[in-house]
């Protein structure tokens, strides 16, 4: 193939990028989370940072927008380009992170990527699928995983100038997502691994200075609006008991398909070190670490399956097909080392990477040109518009409202309309998530909470077991219905002329 046509040809990691690229970036707008990163940095960009939570009454643990730099990025997208603006980042950081893991692949793989890379990243995906359509900040900590993974491959490779680039990684990553821990610590087991692997002077000195660099990021990360607060920050959160009943914090999920994946990810690359002439501890000592936390919490996985597949790759390719595995006689053997070749060419000549890009070009000036109103940017079978918009119709007030609504209450209503709890969690003492769930379950003591809180409106779902708690007022009287929008109700307080709130 020459040169200037293979610009032309996707490769398989481009194809799947163009892809999600268009899909991702028409997508309209549908996680809870989103919208309190979008109140979060809208008032970030109208106010400055504060400890005090302006959103709840009930936020008394202070709060700290770890995460700030996402929504701030969010909310600026969507004065330019409107909804289309956090669609289109989400479609640009999965696309590009596509196409930086399979770069990695290649590293690992020594340049060729036949059909065992193809096969990790497949598994890679299924992992990750789960979190495509999400929009939120841990699309930024997945892209700067794999930028640093791609710097460790550097280093490894004997670049040691690379290492510059983890102290501005630092400061970056720990202002949109709290998974940047991962940087400094995989650089420095990537350099305990390589020390391990050939001790000798000169590899002490080297592991010693990637050790530093990754101090270096650690530290960096406090030149941030949460200053040294930061270091602690993500252990403090991840031992919060309210932590504990978050989905993405509890152990591996075996209902859940992609889990399988990550299992069969894992096998598959113990098999293969296993079988390897060679074991390389700088590549397998922080997928181990990584991938057996993943196993306790989820919300790793996808880290994890990073690893875990560059490692298979890393040793899985050093032995011939047969040594991997795959039958060794008659036409088994000539299919998959004719296919394995085929692909290996397709990848090497193809450079067509530039396609995901065009799209996502065509579409940023099709949304500058005519921008889509948040109000129709929303899938409206998530995301109660009617009901939201009736309420900032009302004087603000008190919202004793579900878990997962709370952040769309304060970005579509606005922060005078003070919600019980949000999807933040940290801010809310365990008390208010306590306080949540007999409100949720009609356990005793709901009424006192209800009658501490002293809610102007009922921002709640229909859905069992919303419904009790419906039940539970309806019975009481002093409510009445406002608006009746897909799965959610909001009701007002009625309350005697004369009462004014203490």
């Amino acid at each position: 193939m020459r040169a200037r046509y293979a610009l032309l040809v996707p490769g398989p990691a481009a194809l799947l990028a163009l892809a999600l690229a268009m899909w991702l970036g028409l997508s309209p707008l549908k996680h809870f989370d989103l919208f309190f990163h979008l109140a979060g940095g809208r008032f970030i960009l109208e106010h400055g940072f504060t400890r005090v939570d302006p959103f709840s009454l009930t936020g008394t643990a202070g709060w700290v927008p770890h995460e700030w730099g996402f929504g701030v990025l969010c909310v600026l997208l969507v004065r330019w380009l409107g909804a289309g603006g956090p669609a289109l980042l989400i479609a640009a950081l999965v696309s590009a992170n596509v196409l930086l893991l399979w770069t990695a692949l290649g590293r690992a793989a020594s340049g060729r990527l036949g059909l065992l890379a193809l096969g990790a990243l497949g598994l890679l995906f299924l992992v990750h699928a789960p979190t495509w359509q999400q929009e939120r900040p841990f699309h930024l900590g997945h892209l700067f995983f794999t930028l640093a993974v791609l710097c460790v491959q550097a280093w490894r490779e004997g670049e040691d100038r690379v290492l510059w680039v983890f102290p501005f990684l630092g400061v970056a990553w720990a202002n949109v997502h709290g998974s940047w821990p991962l940087g400094p610590a995989l650089l420095g087991g990537t350099a305990l691994g390589a020390l391990l692997d050939a001790p000798s002077p000169a590899s002490w000195r080297r592991a010693l200075r990637a050790g530093a660099f990754g101090v270096a990021a650690f530290l960096a990360a406090g030149l941030g609006p949460d200053g040294t607060a930061i270091y602690l920050y993500p252990l403090h959160h991840s031992v919060l008991e309210s932590t504990q009943g978050i989905v993405e914090w509890r152990t591996l999920d075996l209902d859940e398909g992609w889990s399988w994946a990550y299992l069969a990810l894992m096998g598959a690359t113990l098999f293969a070190v296993g079988r390897a002439p060679s074991r390389r501890l700088a590549s397998l000592l922080p997928a181990a670490v990584l991938g057996l936390a993943a196993l306790k919490v989820q919300r790793h996985a996808p880290f994890a399956a990073v690893l875990l597949a560059l490692a298979l790759v890393e040793h899985g390719s050093q032995a011939p097909a047969r040594e991997a595995g795959v039958a060794t006689s008659g036409a088994w053997r000539r299919l998959w080392r004719g296919l394995d070749a085929a692909l290996a060419s397709w990848s090497a000549r193809a450079r067509g990477a530039l396609w995901p890009a065009l799209v996502l070009a065509a579409l940023t000036v099709i949304h500058a040109t005519r921008p889509t109103p948040m109000e129709e940017g929303v899938k409206r079978s998530r995301i109660p518009l009617a009901a939201l918009q009736a309420l900032r119709q009302l004087p603000p007030g008190r919202v004793l409202n579900a878990f997962v609504i709370g952040g769309p209450i304060s970005f579509f209503a606005g922060p005078d309309y003070k919600v019980f709890i949000d999807s933040r969690n940290d801010p809310f003492p365990l008390a208010v998530h306590q306080d949540h769930l007999r409100l949720v379950w009609g356990e005793p003591g709901w009424e006192e909470v209800l009658a501490r809180y002293d809610p102007d409106y009922l921002f709640w779902k229909v859905e069992n077991p919303g419904n009790i708690l419906l039940d539970n007022l309806r019975a009481r009287g002093g409510w009445r219905e406002q608006v009746r929008d897909g799965n959610y109700v909001l009701w007002v307080r009625e309350r005697p002329a004369a009462t004014t709130r203490p």
